[in-house]
Parts: C-alpha cells; sequence; structure tokens
C-alpha cells in the first residue's frame, strides 16, 4: 500500500522548553521536527532483523502526527481533515458523541512503532554539535540518523538527547526512531493509562526538535530562590565533549521587564561539571498567586573569554513552608511566609482528541483558565509528570501545582519497578525544578506500587518510601515533599499529612470528617504506619468526593456542596482536592465536561472556593413541619479574620404547593457575629413546599464574594383535595398514572408513597380526576394542569451542553391542550428535593397548561377528566417522560388540576 505525501502541517509550533532554552527562533535558533511523519507498526518485532532503519520511506506505509501518541484522534486525523489548517485545534474533536471508550481505540494494541522523515540540517550550524531533543516518548526509544545507530534510551515522561552529528550528511538526512511500549508494562512508571482506568499513550507524545550546542555546553541549570535574602542560586552541569581552555559561567539575572537584577561568575574546569553561582537581587519582586512575577536568567558559559553557549531560564522569588496560624491555630502550608488556604482540584491531564498530548498550547493553557474560573488556586497533577508548557503558564497565571510522580503497576514491587520508577522522579524533579508555581512533589498515590493493601505490614517498603523521601528532601529542599497521597492511613515519612475520602451521605461524611480531625494531632498514630507518628505537618484533604470513579454518569453538584461545606468548618484542614477538575472517558465526576464544557451546578461553585467562606452548620437539605421556625447556624472562614469591612446577607425564597415561588426573606442583615459564627432564623409558612435559603458574603463594595445555601422541605400529610393560595386544587400521586412506554420504567417512593414515575422512548401516561359534585352548580369553566415533566435518559448526568429533549403533547379527555418541547432531564443542585430523596438530583419544568372549555364542560357533565401527556424523541435523539411529585424534582407540586 503506498502512503499519501508528507504534509506541511506543524502542530505545536512553540518552543517546547520555554523554562530552558538556547533561543527560540524556529529554523536559526532551534529546529522543529512536529509534523507528519513516515510511520509502520512492527506487530511481528521484524524491523530490527530486516534493517527497516536502513530501508527508504517506501517501507512505511502510513502517516501519523507527531508529537500524538498513536492511540489518538490527533496522530491519524490527517486524511479526512486534509487542507484543514486548524486540523489539530479541540474544536475539530470535541464532539461529545464521540466521546466514548471506543473512540480510543484507533488502533490494535501495538506495542512497537517505526518513525521516519527527512530533514535539512541549517548550514549555519555547521562547527557544532547538533542534538535531537525529544520531550517524551513512551516507552523506549532507539534513533537511527542515515542508517546509523546514535543512541537509544527509556523515556516515559522525561526528554531524551542524542548527538546525532557524527552521522549528518549536510545534504539532507533521514531520521528513524523505532519506539516500543509493551503491553505487560507493570514495572514502568505509566500513571493511568492502563486497561482499568484510561486509553495509553505510546510513542512520541511531546515535542521532537533540533538544536545546535557548542562542545562545551549547559545541560541543567536548577535555581534555588530565596525570597528572605532576596539571593538566588544556580546550580549549572557543564559538559565538555572536548576539554580544552578556561571555562567561566556568567549568570545574568533581569525582572521581567528586563532591568538588570544581579549577575555573577564562577570558574569551571575545562573537563565540566557542576558550577554554583549565587546572585543577589537587591529589592525582592516575589511571585505569588496573585503577581506571578518571573525573573528571566541568560546563564552563559565562555571559554576563555568568548561565549560559546548560552542558556535561558526563568524562576520566580519564592519561599515555601509550614507554619502554625496565629495564637496556636494549626499547621498550614505557607507561601513567602504567609498561609494559604488551598482550594484544589485533581487534574488527570488526559484530552479526547490527544490523550496524553494536547493539540495547541492554548489548548493546556485553557485548562488553567478553567481551573480558576471554578475557584480553585491550585492543581494536583495526578500521576502524571506533564508537558512543561502547562507548568510555564502555570508560572504565567499564578497557578499552584502539587505534582505527583507517575507510578508502576499497582503490584509492580520489584527492582526493575524501583529503579525505574527512581531515575524517572530524579529526572522529572531536575527538569522541571525552575518553575515556581510547583509547591509540591508527591511520590506515590495511594500506595500504587508499594502492596496496596499490604503495605501497612510490609516494613521493608516502608523503608524505600522513607529513602525516596529523603532522598526528594535532599534533591529538592525548597518544596514539601508528601510520601505518599493516602486512602489507607498509611504515612511514613512526610511533609503533608494528607487523606482520601469518597463519601456521598451527608451523615456519614460529617463523621468521617469529624474523626480525621479529632485523630490529627501530634504523637497520633493516625494515618500513620509502621510505628510512624504525626508531628506538626499540616492536614490537607488530597482527593474527595461524592461519585468516584465507577459510580457512573451522574450529578456532582450536590456532593460537591455538602462536603466542601465540612472540609471548611474544620480549620484545622488547611486544604483539599476535589475529584476532579474534569470528566474523563467513562469517569464523569468533573467540574467541567471531558469536551471542557461547563456543567450546571444550580449555584456558582466559584462562590463556595474563595479565600473568604460562608458556610452553613448543617445538612445541604432538611424536611421540618409547615410553620416551624428553623434555626440554621451559619460561619465564616477564615476565622481570624476581621470581617468588620464585610456583610453577610441572606434571602429566603418559598414554592408552594403548585410551583409557584414567593420571597419570604429579601436582602436580610444577617444577626450580629459572634466571633465568626451566627444563626439565621426562619419562620415557614403553614403550608407546603419548599424553601431556599441563600446566604452571601459582600466585600466593601458590595461584591458578592462567597455564597452558601440550603433547602428546606415542609411537609403534611396528603389530602387529595385542598386549597392553595385561595385556589382549590385537586392533586394525585405520581404513581396514580397509566405508565406504557417503549424501555424500563422506573418508580421512587419516598415513606411509601410515589413521588417519581418514568419511562424509557417513547412513552404515554394517563391521569384520571374526579371532579367536585358540585362543579357544575359552581359554573366551573376553567381548569389548569400543572405537573413537573423531563425527558428520560440513562442514569443522571449533570446539566450540561447536551441535553435530552423530548417532544410532549398533553391531551384533556382526547382534545390537544397544547405541545412542547422538554429541553432536558436535567440534574443538579436545583433538583434538591431529588438530591434529598435519593432521585440522583433530577428534576423537570413546570409544565402548566390550560385545560380546552369544550373538554371542561365534558369532564363536569361526566365528573371526571382524564389527562394524558405522551412523549417522542426530538429530532431523532432524546425522548422518555420523567414524572416528578410533591418529593422529588424542583417543585414541591403532585399532579394537579386547579378549578376556577
Amino acid at each position: 500500500m503506498s502512503a499519501p505525501p508528507l504534509g506541511s502541517l506543524l502542530p505545536r509550533p512553540e518552543h517546547p522548553r520555554p523554562d530552558m532554552h538556547r533561543g527560540v527562533r524556529a529554523g536559526v535558533d532551534w529546529l522543529n521536527l512536529n509534523g507528519q511523519w513516515c510511520f509502520e507498526f512492527d506487530p511481528a518485532d521484524v524491523g530490527l532483523a530486516s534493517h527497516w532503519a536502513q530501508l527508504g520511506d517506501a517501507r512505511f506505509s502510513r502517516r501519523i502526527m507527531v508529537p500524538f501518541p498513536w492511540e489518538s484522534h490527533l496522530a491519524w486525523g490527517t486524511e479526512e481533515l486534509a487542507g484543514n489548517d486548524n486540523w489539530f485545534s479541540p474544536e475539530a474533536y470535541l464532539d461529545p458523541s464521540q466521546a466514548t471508550l471506543e473512540t480510543y481505540r484507533h488502533a490494535p494494541r501495538h506495542t512497537i512503532g517505526w518513525y521516519r522523515r527527512g530533514l535539512r540540517v541549517p548550514s549555519a550550524w555547521r562547527g557544532r554539535r547538533v542534538f535531537l531533543n525529544i520531550g517524551a516518548v513512551d516507552w523506549h526509544c532507539r534513533v537511527w540518523v542515515n542508517g546509523i545507530e546514535v543512541g537509544h534510551s527509556a523515556s516515559g515522561y522525561v526528554p531524551v538527547s542524542f548527538d546525532i552529528t557524527d552521522a549528518l550528511s549536510w545534504d539532507g538526512d533521514e531520521i528513524t526512531i523505532r519506539v516500543e511500549d509493551p503491553l505487560d508494562h507493570a514495572n514502568q512508571p505509566i500513571g493511568k493509562q492502563v486497561e482499568r482506568w484510561y486509553e495509553r499513550t505510546s510513542g512520541i507524545w511531546q515535542t521532537v526538535w533540533l538544536e545546535p550546542r557548542a562542545d562545551a555546553h549547559v545541560t541543567e541549570v536548577m535555581a534555588h530562590p530565596s525570597l528572605a535574602s532576596s539571593a538566588v542560586s544556580f546550580d549549572a552541569q557543564v559538559t565538555a565533549l572536548e576539554p580544552s581552555g578556561q571555562l567561566e559561567l556568567h549568570v545574568q539575572v533581569r525582572t521581567g521587564s528586563g532591568v538588570a537584577a544581579g549577575e555573577g561568575m564562577v570558574s569551571v574546569p575545562s573537563e565540566g561539571g557542576c558550577a554554583q553561582v549565587h546572585v543577589a537581587l537587591g529589592k525582592p519582586q516575589p511571585w505569588t498567586p496573585e503577581t506571578p512575577h518571573l525573573y528571566r536568567a541568560t546563564i552563559t558559559l565562555l571559554r576563555d573569554g568568548e561565549a560559546i553557549d548560552r542558556l535561558n531560564t526563568s524562576f520566580g522569588l519564592r519561599d515555601i513552608g509550614v507554619q502554625a496560624l496565629p495564637d496556636g491555630g494549626p499547621a498550614y502550608i505557607c507561601l513567602n511566609g504567609k498561609p494559604v488556604y488551598l482550594r484544589g482540584a485533581l487534574d488527570q491531564s488526559f484530552h479526547p482528541a490527544g490523550v496524553y498530548s494536547y493539540p495547541t498550547d492554548d489548548a493546556l493553557r485553557a485548562d488553567l483558565l478553567l481551573a480558576r474560573e471554578a475557584g480553585f488556586n491550585f492543581l494536583r497533577l495526578h500521576i502524571k509528570a506533564e508537558d512543561p508548557r502547562l507548568y510555564y503558564w502555570a508560572d504565567r497565571l499564578g497557578m499552584l501545582l502539587m505534582v505527583d510522580m507517575p507510578n508502576v503497576g499497582y503490584d509492580a514491587y520489584s527492582e526493575e519497578a524501583r529503579a525505574n520508577w527512581e531515575w524517572t522522579t530524579e529526572a522529572v524533579i531536575r527538569r522541571d525544578f525552575n518553575h515556581p508555581s510547583i509547591f509540591s512533589w508527591c511520590l506515590f498515590n495511594e500506595t500504587w506500587g508499594l502492596g496496596g493493601n499490604d503495605y501497612a505490614n510490609l516494613p521493608d517498603r516502608h523503608a524505600w518510601v522513607r529513602e525516596c523521601y529523603e532522598a526528594a528532601k535532599r534533591l529538592d529542599p525548597t518544596r514539601l515533599i508528601e510520601d505518599n497521597s493516602a486512602c489507607l492511613y498509611d504515612h511514613v515519612a512526610t511533609d503533608i499529612n494528607s487523606w482520601h475520602f469518597y463519601i456521598n451521605d451527608y451523615d456519614a461524611a460529617r463523621a468521617h470528617v469529624e474523626n480525621v480531625v479529632a485523630n490529627t494531632h501530634a504523637g497520633s498514630e493516625f494515618n500513620y504506619v509502621g510505628g510512624n507518628v504525626q508531628g506538626l505537618e499540616p492536614l490537607l484533604n488530597s482527593e474527595y468526593g461524592g461519585i468516584s470513579a465507577r459510580m457512573g454518569d451522574l450529578d456532582v453538584s450536590w456532593c460537591f456542596l455538602f462536603l466542601t461545606n465540612e472540609l471548611r468548618r474544620h480549620e484545622q484542614v488547611c486544604g483539599y482536592v476535589y475529584t476532579e477538575l474534569q470528566d474523563i472517558e467513562w469517569e464523569h465526576n468533573g467540574v467541567y465536561d471531558y469536551d471542557r464544557s461547563r456543567k450546571d451546578f444550580g449555584y456558582d461553585p466559584a462562590l463556595l472556593q474563595g479565600e473568604r467562606f460562608v458556610g452553613i452548620d448543617g445538612p445541604p437539605a432538611l424536611t421540618v413541619e409547615p410553620g416551624e421556625s428553623v434555626r440554621i447556624p451559619v460561619f465564616l472562614r477564615p476565622s481570624r479574620h476581621d470581617w468588620a469591612a464585610e456583610t453577610v446577607r441572606w434571602h429566603a425564597r418559598f414554592w408552594d404547593a403548585l410551583g409557584q415561588p414567593r420571597e419570604l426573606v429579601v436582602d436580610q442583615p444577617l444577626a450580629e457575629l459572634a466571633g465568626d459564627t451566627a444563626v439565621i432564623e426562619l419562620a415557614l409558612p403553614d403550608e407546603p413546599g419548599l424553601a431556599r435559603v441563600e446566604v452571601n458574603l459582600l466585600d466593601g463594595a458590595g461584591r458578592v464574594q462567597a455564597m452558601n445555601l440550603c433547602f428546606i422541605e415542609s411537609v403534611s400529610q396528603r389530602e387529595g383535595a385542598n386549597s392553595v393560595n385561595g385556589a382549590q386544587v385537586i392533586s394525585l400521586s405520581v404513581g396514580d398514572g397509566d405508565l406504557t412506554c417503549d424501555g424500563e420504567t422506573e418508580r421512587g417512593e419516598v415513606d411509601g408513597d410515589a413521588h417519581l414515575l418514568s419511562g424509557m422512548g417513547d412513552s404515554t401516561v394517563a391521569y384520571t380526576f374526579s371532579l367536585p359534585e358540585d362543579a357544575a352548580e359552581r359554573g366551573l369553566t376553567q381548569v389548569t394542569f400543572i405537573a413537573e415533566l423531563s425527558s428520560r435518559r440513562e442514569g443522571a448526568p449533570q446539566t450540561g451542553v447536551d441535553r435530552w429533549p423530548a417532544d410532549i403533547t398533553v391531551r384533556a379527555d382526547g382534545v390537544d391542550c397544547c405541545s412542547l418541547t422538554l429541553a432536558d432531564q436535567p440534574a443538579d443542585a436545583t433538583g434538591a428535593l431529588s438530591h434529598l430523596h435519593g432521585f440522583q438530583g433530577r428534576y423537570g419544568e413546570l409544565v402548566s397548561v390550560s385545560v380546552p372549555t369544550e373538554a371542561v364542560a365534558d369532564a363536569v357533565s361526566r365528573g371526571a377528566l382524564t389527562v394524558t401527556i405522551s412523549s417522542r424523541m426530538h429530532g431523532g435523539r432524546g425522548g422518555g417522560l420523567a414524572l416528578y411529585g410533591a418529593r422529588a424534582g424542583r417543585y414541591p407540586c403532585d399532579i394537579c388540576l386547579v378549578l376556577e
């Protein structure tokens, strides 16, 4: 099979290492080798024996787009999108209907792939060494230039570099790369690219480029900033391939605006080695999330006074530490000597188009902006060493990062696995050392690769983890080191006392957090193993959620509300990591969908995640009798803050048994605070209904900076006929309906009464109301049918852009009343009654339909009226029908007729 010619598209054109480069002029300082390469899978592993590295392009029948893994959409998108210059933009691949597990399985489970392409090395580079760099390739690569092997290396998550100078012809050259990523890869650091989790990443997945270097050059620079002393020390590694002359290393530091800030110089042995340069910076300009100032450093290597190599990097002047809050408060993580309440999300950093690779630099940046818009001030990058461009943007945007090391397989504790993990971890820390956004390294996740549930009883592995912690502290004393992000209460030696929980029940979650806090103190054995005990490490929740990975596509807004509230209630907890920032493939607990579209919460999640927090010390919803007076405790965080400049106001809205709203309290100032607490007292109407109470914290300018809410259901014994606001109402249970449908039916009960009835597919339901015997005598002419309705789909996906519409028709005794489209089966905090009673937050629209006069007259004569609701798909999709009673959905109303 002949392959199409190579195209000219250049995905990811930006320099891959803005934090460590010799210039960014493409074709002058470096040469980007991304784009189409010739490619071939090698399922029988015959390529080496058949000398594929020495054969021409004709041997390679495929075309692959570098730098995207061969399991991704982006790797193979060129033929159908040829001529579209924006084919590698996210929009080209984010059709949610395609975001199923099957769409990620483009190729069989290949383990070996061969890449080949031609290039011309700039003639201006003659006389220097030419290096081929690969940002990351999973897992092992061998490289040939013009048929000559120039090197091989494992990579996985870290860069590899090969000196290809001696193999170049300088008259058109060919590069061939063989990559092997074994299916049985338990001994490799692999993160979650395993069968039980998400799609694999195999092959080249970060940028490939060439750069020229002198025979003596700088290979590494690690900046150690100190805000306290307003200085920075640089540890530089110099490689001298041909030792000669007097080498010196000069460092010049400038501010972000280009103003000279300091410089220093040291001598370097002619054979190279490590050199340390200390630079005083004068008046410091700190890096903070609010003002993420970056210094720029140019490291110049001189031989006999002449510059031969120049490397550029950047760093932020900031100090990371731990200290107690004032007045004997708990320990907190501090930035520049100030405690920071950490509001984080787990970011697994997969992309529907590129798996581990992002389509564009803008897509990397956009994820950080989405996190900020949702109110997060940091991300835990989960068991993946990320593309350095993401750290670059985090540095500039002021987003704090906790970076996990990629774990080996669950049960892969072996000498090989340990060695692979150790060199990978050291390489990651060295590569990303200069990024001020990174405040912590997390070495292991949930004891994966350490023995799992048996880890607590394996002292040899405890000893190794301690060694790993101590080695990381030696390598990077500027950051906090977490030994293991713990879900089994099994720390050994750590700077952060972290723990995980996934609980979707308010009472159980409240008790759990209280227990953790009560057992967290110096000397406690809780959350530690092997005879180790707690010191003064800050207590951080490093994973939490109500909807865990395998619970299906459900709403997360409700659990996010009450779980976050409980964590903020305890000031001993210094921060949290919500699972997670966005959905991934089949896992649906993100704040955003996998395509990065926004989910509806029924409130603004960012207002639950400010530095200032207003909380409700109680459940998100409760049930009382009509007419009761309810006390709602309120608290403010941080507790030691002076709240004089801020105000707290609240309001309450009430929906009656016909779903009609009215205001109970409008913008009421909160009663005087007793320290950081207060109590709202709400007198409920003496009738069934639902109240929504919202508390707002306003700054001095009257802007809402924090919000919380709760719901109060008032319930009395159902009556078949009653009066609501002066109108006579006949109400039926949703379970009184006669439902037929093409698919499954569902009946949900509360206290023995049906309050949810639904059917999948084309559905019809009929309700027969008995009219009052005196209806004719009273001259009944106007009847209104009221019901809360939605479409019906599988599960309870959180409300978002992927809607599930249904066309419905309402008839009264066979007479058409109306036809309309139900937009969706929404599920979010708006569906408070469904969350309160176990119906997963689903709710509908309040449909109010006037019954035609002729149907009313006929019904009066017969003493009964039958209302039929039929549902069909809308535009070839959606469909189904769900009906909500007074204790389900959004509105506290049953299936009603209002008689006038």
